[in-house]
């Protein structure tokens, strides 16, 4: 287990091959998988923006944390619209992205 240097995140990690992240409320915000074993270890670098983990599959992963969020605030806003208004979509789904961006956000190229 590893705070973020800010307090607000909480990553974590598992027997079961993943990494969470987890918001200071105990709101699972992403899973990252990639590891082939158990993780034993995880660290935040001290501007919070990488996360190190470590696992039984004797490899060490570097994740930039700062694009989770950005990724899936994109994902949510170009979803939202698919996701409220399908007929196929469940309704517990179709909330799936409520609270996250502002339906709004762009993606751009420098």
């Amino acid at each position: 287990v590893a705070f973020s240097p800010n307090g607000e995140t909480i990553v974590t990690a598992s027997s079961d091959k993943t990494v969470k992240l987890w918001g200071r409320d105990g709101k699972l915000l992403q899973t990252l998988t990639g590891h082939q074993g158990y993780v034993w270890e995880v660290a935040f670098s001290p501007d919070g923006e990488t996360i190190a983990t470590a696992s039984s599959d004797k490899t060490v992963k570097l994740w930039n944390s700062w694009k989770f969020d950005r990724l899936h605030e994109w994902a949510c806003n170009w979803m939202r619209d698919y996701l409220e208004n399908n007929p196929d979509v469940s309704e517990s789904d179709k909330h799936l992205c409520d609270g996250v961006g502002d339906g709004k956000s762009e993606v751009k190229s420098k």
